[in-house]
């Protein structure tokens, strides 16, 4: 795959209503393909009534320190040299070349990669305007996407394809990340590629109802993790696409979910059957109260908080107010690496995989929370790992007003 130039385009304004939406996809079998059906309707509703920009508008120079405006950022001094610092230090550790492109590498786990690690640098990349890192990323993901357009999740160290199908939160991720390298670079490429990326979701990984399935390849389970839900993404997608279901639809029943599984503290369990919480994805409904806010979960406040930091959006306040309130009463430093959703802590480990994202949900009005869990990704605290190393440069460019919605006027 050749890596992209960059493409002249024309300012493309885009306004908040959708056209005819080309609807959801109903349960999909895996290893089958086609457009679904569905409902057209009214224009695309959100926190973008002026209009998104697409396809152009950069380069959004590093450091941006852009307020979002309804949440607070980081007091810390220096902040974005620190998130320099940390970016520099995850892409030498975990970034490395494969065939024509490059890999997010996990050392501890054979060495492999995983399709959210593509997603996470692409992310990380486009905020701090590496191209060269960004589009070697997603040249490998274009060489690892499976028969139904979207990446496989797992591959070994060796480029074979070690889990078939994909998984939600970095298909998501790869399209953001897409859309916001149309306007850091100017290229309707990535717009055009983002738009397949949406298309397939629509058809692979969004149930009838509007709730977002785990991967393309999990038929019609009831079952979904809550921390793949962007809905600062849905937003976008909903004019990107044309299809206002992202942004009605599929937004409403995933909020819907949250509201149901997070409790009076927030602490949402890593994987859910919409009513009853399981600690594992295929098991049987389990009891709600023995559920695990873990290693998935922990990134929920940092997906939720981009909702209400950049949109205002009142269910994603609501939610940073309970999950703030709880992360804040503990202390950044003493938070630890798994809790019962009701609150009890399972683990003592502690790292920035739960700390970083925990900080961002300070972002909404615990000031104290937010900068202490900046200062400790300032340290580098704790495991020194592919998943806490990764979380802390996106929590913290986050923190700092460099994590930013580019299609915002």
């Amino acid at each position: 795959f050749l890596l992209f130039a960059a493409c002249a385009a024309s300012p493309t304004v885009v306004g908040g209503s959708g056209g005819a939406a080309v609807g959801t996809g109903g349960a999909v079998p895996p290893g089958t393909g086609g457009a679904s059906s569905g409902t057209g309707g009214a224009s695309a509703t959100g926190g973008n009534t002026g209009g998104l920009i697409l396809g152009t508008g950069g380069p959004y120079t590093f450091p941006q320190n852009k307020k979002p405006p309804f949440c607070a950022l980081t007091t810390v001094a220096n902040a974005s040299s620190s998130v320099q610092s940390a970016y520099n230090s995850w892409k030498g550790a975990f970034v490395t070349p494969s065939g024509s492109g490059l890999r997010v590498r996990r050392p501890t786990n054979q060495d492999d990669t995983v399709s959210e690690g593509i997603a996470y640098g692409m992310l990380a990349a486009v905020h701090m305007v590496d191209r060269i890192t960004f589009d070697g990323l997603w040249t490998y993901a274009k060489g690892h996407m499976d028969i139904k357009g979207l990446m496989n999740w797992q591959i070994t160290a060796g480029g074979a394809v070690a889990s078939a199908g994909s998984a939600s939160d970095g298909d998501l991720d790869m399209a953001w990340a897409l859309i916001m390298a149309s306007n850091q670079w100017s290229s309707t490429t990535y717009l055009d590629e983002a738009k397949a990326l949406i298309r397939a979701m629509l058809t692979h990984v969004i149930a009838a109802d509007g709730r977002l399935k785990p991967g393309d390849g999990w038929g019609d389970t009831p079952i979904s993790n809550p921390s793949y839900f962007s809905p600062a993404y849905f937003r976008v997608f909903a004019v990107v696409s044309g299809d206002v279901n992202w942004s009605t639809l599929v937004l409403d029943r995933n909020y819907a979910l949250i509201t149901a599984v997070a409790g009076t503290n927030g602490l949402v369990p890593d994987w859910t059957n919409g009513q009853h919480a399981v600690n594992q994805g295929l098991l049987p409904p389990g009891n709600y109260d023995s559920a695990t806010y873990g290693y998935d979960a922990t990134r929920t406040p940092w997906r939720i908080a981009m909702d209400y930091c950049w949109n205002g959006e009142p269910r994603a306040q609501a939610y940073l107010m309970k999950i703030g309130a709880f992360f804040n009463g503990i202390g950044a430093a003493n938070i630890g690496d798994g809790y019962a959703v009701t609150g009890t802590q399972k683990s003592g480990n502690r790292n920035l995989s739960f700390i970083g994202p925990a900080g961002v949900a300070g972002m909404a009005g615990y000031q104290k929370l937010l900068d202490d869990a900046f200062m400790l990704g300032v340290q580098d605290y704790g495991d020194h790992s592919y998943f806490p190393e990764t979380l802390r440069v996106l929590t913290m460019l986050m923190m700092s007003g460099n994590f930013a919605d580019f299609t915002k006027p």
